[in-house]
């Protein structure tokens, strides 16, 4: 008997996504330990433009900056958004000023920001509310949940289990 193996032919990594209260993708996020390049935008352009899904923000971080784009359904804006990725990642880690955050740590720093933001583990005001909350990204993370290192194909979430007995198995 033969087993069907679904292949998802548009799917996209993302290092960090946020979730609304839905449980719909709001925001896909690429962590780099070094500078960003821009490259992760046309990524997630050829992904959002192949299955017609709408993920209204895009977040680029690297240790210096923190950009937000956002998703018109054909193209992304320029940076709508701009911190200073020392600004955050100090709130919740103070022994980050000054020095070089690797790319793991990073990621984890943010999504506790993110997380932060959510449900206000830390703070009822996390670092930079005002300018999410001016663009429209805070309405959406409110009650929202985050996942780290994810694939995701179409509208769906891809956990690791899944991912490994479906996509890997020939």
């Amino acid at each position: 008997m033969e087993t069907a193996n679904p292949i998802f032919r548009h799917q996209i990594s993302a290092d960090v996504i946020a979730l609304d209260k839905q449980g719909r993708v709001v925001l896909v996020g690429d962590v780099r330990g070094s500078r960003v390049v821009k490259l992760t935008l046309s990524q997630f352009t050829s992904y959002l433009k192949a299955t017609q899904t709408v993920v209204p923000f895009a977040m680029l971080v690297d240790p210096e900056t923190i950009q937000i784009v956002q998703w018109d359904g054909v193209n992304w804006s320029e940076a709508i958004c701009s911190l200073k990725t020392t600004n955050i990642v100090n709130y919740y880690d103070p022994s980050c000023d000054n020095q070089t955050i690797d790319g793991d740590y990073l990621e984890a720093l943010i999504e506790s920001w993110l997380r932060d933001l959510a449900y206000h583990w830390k703070s009822v005001t996390p670092p930079a509310t005002n300018d999410l909350a001016a663009i429209g990204l805070l309405q959406q993370l409110e009650d929202g949940s985050t996942k780290s290192d994810v694939e995701i194909a179409g509208d769906t979430l891809l956990g690791d289990q899944f991912f490994d007995e479906y996509l890997y198995w020939a």
